[in-house]
């Protein structure tokens, strides 16, 4: 692990998108409908992973392994929820954020994760779950 940061084009999106997600926390708790807790939690947990997985992937940080396909899940149940629980004054709404905002941050996330992945070295690659460790073995 490194304290050098490279600040490219991904890492900056993902943790200017996690940042942006602050203030929208704070409207939210405004103007959430039914389960606010619910909703708020989940946005907190994403803003969280996006500015986790932006800090650690311009520190090259392996643990982004691990943080970028959680935030990419989060993110698409996020999309998925908000589009079955839109009214139908709002389903474009819910449906233009996800295709726009969502669907394409938690692609970039597992993007990031694959990234990280394939840069492990092939020992540690081994020993994870599904990794040929244990192949063969009974």
């Amino acid at each position: 692990m490194t304290t050098t940061t490279n600040w490219n084009w991904p890492s900056r999106v993902l943790a200017t998108a996690g940042l942006a997600l602050v203030p929208w926390i704070f409207a939210l708790a405004w103007v959430a409908g039914e389960h606010p807790v619910a909703w708020i939690g989940l946005d907190v947990m994403e803003a969280t992973g996006l500015i986790g997985t932006g800090l650690l992937l311009a520190r090259c940080d392996p643990r982004r392994v691990a943080v970028a396909p959680a935030t990419a899940v989060l993110l698409t149940v996020d999309a998925w929820f908000d589009v079955l629980t839109a009214d139908p004054g709002t389903v474009l709404t819910a449906i233009l954020m996800a295709t726009c905002l969502e669907l394409p941050l938690a692609a970039l996330c597992t993007a990031v994760a694959w990234d990280a992945l394939r840069a492990l070295p092939r020992q540690v690659r081994n020993q994870l779950p599904g990794g040929r460790a244990g192949a063969g073995r009974r």
